[in-house]
């Protein structure tokens, strides 16, 4: 989780995508679910490369989770074993996404896709480092690519615990802090990655602007309701595509 004035979504760097010659940027909205779609080439830009599909909405209507499984399958392979990995610390209630994502997943074969999944903790109780287990339980599985669920921050209010973000390029847990860990993405792990996260914390520095409070976070109230239904609603699309 992220402890710096900073924030993990695409949508909300507008000024660096502006910057990346050849990025694209859709939006649209269906079933009063705001979906923005950015591709950013490899052009050496401040944004790792990748396409990344935001979804903004309300986790426990009918629109939301349909239209995540079908961005989801946007980014899949054609078939294969599918490696999901929950990051973050399970005992924070804003860092737990991942966990609680895994934990309703139902591993199993289909005819199209398989399912593993490995709840990863965190590298300072486990002593292993994220991407060592995940690229480990890959190579055994042979998977076709791994999914990881983590907690993300934002700046906006409006998207706290009301987006969610899939992306091609990775991700790095633990961004942010005073040790980020090594990135999770096709390079490292060695098949695609496709980050799946929910901004669950806010910078309270992009509220007040005051650099005194730069390192401090803002959750909502309701943040351990919020979070089990966006594990919920993440859970159900990935177990769908199961088939």
């Amino acid at each position: 989780m992220p402890t710096t004035h900073t924030s993990d979504l695409a949508c909300e760097s507008s000024r660096l995508i502006s910057g990346v010659s050849g990025s694209r940027t859709l939006s649209r909205t269906i079933g009063g679910v705001k979906i923005t779609d950015i591709r950013i080439p490899d052009s050496g830009g401040r944004l790792r490369p990748g396409r990344y599909i935001t979804l903004e909405g309300d986790p426990s209507g009918n629109a939301l989770p349909a239209l995540l499984r079908r961005a989801l399958m946007q980014l899949l392979p054609p078939t294969g074993m599918i490696l999901a990995a929950g990051l973050g610390n399970p005992d924070i209630t804003r860092d737990s996404l991942g966990a609680l994502t895994i934990r309703r997943l139902v591993p199993r074969k289909g005819s199209r896709y398989s399912l593993a999944a490995v709840e990863t903790d965190v590298a300072a109780r486990t002593g292993i480092e994220t991407l060592s287990l995940v690229r480990a339980a890959a190579r055994e599985i042979n998977a076709a690519c791994v999914i990881a669920a983590d907690s993300l921050s934002c700046s906006s209010a409006a998207r706290l615990c009301r987006t969610v973000q899939l992306s091609t390029a990775g991700i790095t847990p633990g961004s942010g802090t005073t040790a980020p860990r090594r990135e999770l993405s096709q390079r490292t792990v060695g098949v695609p990655v496709i980050a799946v996260g929910v901004p669950t914390a806010l910078c309270v520095e992009d509220l007040t602007h005051d650099p005194s409070h730069r390192g401090l976070l803002a959750s909502p109230g309701d943040e351990d309701v919020q979070l089990r239904l966006w594990a919920y609603c993440i859970s159900d699309a990935v177990n769908s595509v199961i088939r």
